[in-house]
């Protein structure tokens, strides 16, 4: 894995393509989109779910929501969390 370009910050790290893309079969491809898809569909359930529930309470504006930013820990897990996820679809392609 090597760093983006400077100032690519929507993407802070490029990964190479994998040799298997090239033989993609449709069942593996629908396969990545369906995965991809649950992700998605999971994850905004529950960031929903979150939002209204700190908002109910007071705790957190959705304002306060956009204006965050996240520790250098954060990011690293974050990244982490990324990079498995990423080498999961890998797999799917294999």
């Amino acid at each position: 894995m090597t760093a983006a370009k400077s100032g690519d910050a929507d993407r802070p790290f490029r990964l190479s393509r994998p040799n298997q893309i090239a033989n993609l079969s449709s069942d593996q491809l629908v396969a990545v989109i369906w995965r991809l898809a649950m992700e998605i569909c999971v994850l905004r359930d529950r960031l929903g779910a979150h939002e209204s529930l700190l908002g109910r309470k007071d705790l957190l504006s959705a304002e306060e929501i956009e204006q965050y930013r996240p520790s250098p820990g954060e990011n690293a897990a974050r990244a982490k969390a990324r990079k498995e996820l990423i080498e999961n679809i890998i797999n799917d392609l294999s």
